[in-house]
């Protein structure tokens, strides 16, 4: 089968038959390395043939043992060396978790939706897009960490995103509600060509920019704040919003708030829980509130699962709510009849 493939930063979508050629280019101080008779073997790369994905799998495990590291390779039936190349290590994943390797390639996801409201008159603000997979018993959480170790992190953050936009057009979300939809710096290279696609489909499916909220989250360290915020202001640039994600846990601090100055931000859910008994996180909370009203932020507790909370935050001014209490994430939005089930 033909490979196809897109900007090496997004992933290589890589085709890998039940039996075929392997083509591996090693670093120079490992040229002698052996994990078979190579079919084809020249200066700068060898090929070997394998005749089962198990067999596939030990010469991989091979070159893992040895830590490789610079090796690079492709798969095919019938492989060339301008076909396109990935690490070893991620070729393994791929190998080894062929279920997770076709869920990103054939899309098998989709978006559920959380409603977002406005504190101080209980209306519908947004929705918060959440991925999930066709497969129940796959998570979010498992297919970023699998897309992580297979070089398929962008692919797969591209076209979340872009199945988020496509749910909005499907569920007809009236014009003024907002779309918040998560994205992962780490995987913005190039805003201007990274971003490319998302902005298409938004074009493509009529949907006007302002009601789109971009969100920021990210579990690592955020080392290139310039990067992040050039990232921003091209959102900006089409008239989209940014939200920062989390403040309060982990990287995503005050500090990088007033940075970043985004439209909104979201209390990381850890400060929202009891933050009616707990005088720490009710100091915390009015830190954020200080700081955003400065920026001309709006602020969103998420993760309220308690109506004391609720109307705690409502108390000390806080713009939006998000959470159990209020409704959960499912396949289609809800009529605000629909909000606070368990009042």
């Amino acid at each position: 089968m033909e490979q196809s493939y897109v900007c090496a930063m997004c992933g290589t979508v890589l085709h890998i038959p039940h039996a075929g050629e392997l083509l591996l280019k090693l670093p120079d101080t490992n040229k002698n390395l052996s994990i078979g008779n190579p079919h084809k073997q020249t200066d700068t790369y060898s090929i070997f043939q394998y005749f089962t994905l198990q067999q596939l799998e030990q010469m991989l495990l091979t070159l893992r043992h040895h830590n490789m590291n610079g090796a690079v390779c492709t798969v095919a039936e019938k492989v060339t060396h301008q076909y396109p190349m990935i690490s070893v290590e991620e070729l393994f994943h791929r190998v080894l978790y062929p279920q997770f390797t076709e869920i990103i390639h054939q899309e098998a996801f989709h978006s559920y939706v959380q409603p977002i409201i406005s504190i101080e008159d209980e209306r519908i603000y947004g929705y918060e897009h959440l991925l999930r997979m066709n497969k129940r018993e796959v998570s979010p959480a498992a297919l970023f960490t699998f897309a992580s170790e297979a070089g398929l992190t962008s692919m797969l953050d591209q076209r979340a995103r872009q199945t988020a936009v496509k749910k909005r057009a499907e569920e007809g979300i009236a014009k003024g509600i907002k779309s918040f939809i998560n994205f992962l710096p780490s995987t913005i290279y190039n805003p201007d060509f990274c971003l490319r696609q998302t902005f298409q489909t938004v074009e493509r499916y009529h949907i006007d920019p302002r009601d789109l909220v971009f969100e920021v989250v990210e579990t690592e360290k955020l080392d290139d704040v310039a990067r992040l915020k050039r990232i921003f202001k091209r959102y900006k640039q089409e008239g989209m919003k940014v939200a920062l994600d989390d403040v309060g846990a982990g990287y995503s601090t005050l500090e990088l708030f007033k940075e970043l100055e985004p439209d909104v931000v979201k209390i990381d859910r850890a400060y929202i829980s009891y933050c009616d008994q707990n005088a720490d996180k009710q100091a915390f909370l009015h830190q954020v509130i200080t700081v955003a009203k400065a920026l001309g932020t709006k602020v969103l507790a998420e993760g309220i699962e308690r109506v004391e909370e609720f109307l705690f935050c409502k108390q000390i001014g806080i713009d939006l709510a998000q959470g159990y209490y209020i409704g959960k994430p499912g396949p289609k939005t809800v009529a605000e009849s629909g909000l606070f089930p368990s009042r």
